[in-house]
């Protein structure tokens, strides 16, 4: 399957994995030719929120300045590398000995792995010498789509762990969200909610994220949802300048989180000094 620059391998099903990350390839790869763009979605999401990833030392030196980490497997440095591979657990990495070069470390979440992707490189192959069943390859085309992901993970991790300190403002500001919009005006909606006085805007941080409130509508409703994309500082300027009582993300999800006006100018206060 083929999919934005991304593709899997597609294998005859076997067990189940040694972790989320791979249970949802797994469970991918059980689907068959049948798999949909929400399967691909589940898998990406799993990837993203993977933190056990090992990854060649070079590399994150490079991409992301880190040089220290809880473990490492030595490997011989086998010279430049057009595909960047990577492994999901220490298992995987000594069935691939034959692709890694050079010292592997880990572990790395998937937030900081796929935001770090080098456009200069070919494409990113999960667990070469693993089951097939086991695999995920992203062409550089598809390094931009599972950036997103990763912020939307970053984003949806802030929120959960925010409590009552300062708003999460750089994750917030750094991801690109799916707006929800008037469909005539192509005006960001204005949502009447029961608990809160005044409109709010609503915004999910992920195709998925998206899928579920649209299936949550009524089957009438659910061709009128229309959604834009708009980056992290346009987002919070638009809240502000149609003067909403706050913004809702990801709007009927496990992890729907509520900002206020207040939260909002704190925001936009941020990001006026920065």
């Amino acid at each position: 399957m083929s999919s934005d620059g991304w593709s899997a391998v597609l294998p005859a099903p076997t067990g189940a994995g040694e972790n989320a990350a791979v249970a949802a390839l797994v469970a991918f790869s059980q689907r068959g030719e049948s798999a949909t763009s929400a399967d691909v979605d589940h898998v990406m999401r799993s990837l993203a929120a993977h933190d056990g990833w090992w990854v060649p030392v070079a590399y994150a030196r490079q991409a992301w300045g880190q040089s220290e980490f809880e473990q490492t497997f030595p490997f011989p440095d086998r010279g430049p590398q057009t595909t960047l591979n990577v492994f999901t657990d220490p298992e995987a990495v000594a069935r691939g000995e034959a692709a890694a070069s050079g010292d592997y470390g880990g572990p790395v979440p998937g937030v900081t792995l796929l935001q770090y992707l080098d456009p200069s490189l070919s494409s990113l192959f999960v667990n070469p010498g693993s089951p097939r069943e086991h695999q995920w390859y992203i062409e550089a085309g598809g390094f931009e789509i599972a950036a997103a992901w990763a912020t939307a993970i970053a984003v949806e991790r802030a929120l959960a762990s925010w409590g009552n300190g300062p708003v999460p403002v750089a994750d917030l500001l750094a991801h690109r969200y799916h707006l929800l919009i008037d469909r005539d005006t192509m005006a960001p909606a204005r949502v009447f909610l029961p608990e809160i006085e005044g409109t709010v805007a609503v915004c999910f941080t992920a195709t998925d994220r998206t899928a579920e409130f649209v299936a949550s509508l009524p089957p009438d409703a659910r061709p009128l949802a229309e959604v834009a994309p708009v980056d992290g500082p346009g987002l919070f300027d638009l809240v502000g300048a149609m003067g909403a009582a706050g913004v809702i993300i990801n709007a009927g999800s496990v992890d729907q989180a509520a900002l206020t006006q207040a939260d909002v100018a704190e925001i936009l206060k941020a990001r006026s000094r920065a």
